[in-house]
């Protein structure tokens, strides 16, 4: 579970500052085309898939992710999560309970879509790959040879500007494909869609680290 979070957030990350991951000019250039797209956005959804592979087991889980600026929310048939600018909460279905929690500026880096990759045109090189129709795929390789990731795998929907593929490759193996798909950057999502609300979750506990 805590691999599917990771990967949800990393997830996040790329589609919230694509931009600050640019090394060159071409990367540059259709990475700053996307951000713009995001931040003249009022609102974003998608839905995702998410394949991984980790000590010679693989799975996939699914689900949906809708985002405004800092804020975000995803559903998947084992999880809810929400982080509204100030409280993350999660709740594990199978566990009947739901956490909240205003992490520490440490933990937060590693949960916040923009703290987690506001340094990473520090942590990156950045190549283009090439180009096939509509698509454009970039690689992005950390400098520290100490990262725990390898390379991350970007293919970049240059008409409709968001990235529709992102693969993950870390030091151990592992390896996350999260495939998106039904991207729209035209809704309205009301900021109370990102906040806990207790009435959506009636007889669940409620552990508030607050």
């Amino acid at each position: 579970m805590k691999a599917y979070i990771y990967s949800i957030l990393m997830f996040i990350s790329l589609m919230i500052t694509p931009a600050m991951l640019a090394q060159n000019g071409r990367c540059n250039n259709i990475l700053d085309k996307v951000i713009k797209e995001y931040d003249n956005a009022n609102g974003v959804s998608a839905n995702f898939n998410i394949h991984s592979e980790s000590n010679g087991y693989a799975s996939e889980i699914g689900g949906k992710i809708v985002l405004n600026g800092r804020m975000f929310a995803f559903t998947t048939n084992e999880m809810e999560c929400g982080y509204d600018g100030e409280t993350l909460w999660t709740y594990i279905k199978n566990n009947e309970e739901i956490n909240l929690s205003i992490p520490e500026e440490e933990e937060i880096i590693n949960i916040n879509p923009y703290l987690l990759f506001s340094n990473y045109n520090n942590r990156f090189k950045c190549s283009y790959e090439g180009k096939n129709g509509d698509l454009e795929t970039i690689v992005m390789s950390p400098k520290n040879s100490n990262d725990n990731i390898s390379n991350v795998k970007v293919v970049i929907n240059s008409k409709l500007l968001y990235p529709s593929r992102i693969e993950i490759k870390n030091k151990d193996n592992s390896k996350f494909i999260i495939i998106v798909s039904n991207y729209n950057s035209r809704v309205n999502i009301d900021k109370s869609e990102f906040k806990f609300d207790e009435k959506r979750h009636p007889n669940i506990e409620i552990i508030d680290l607050r």
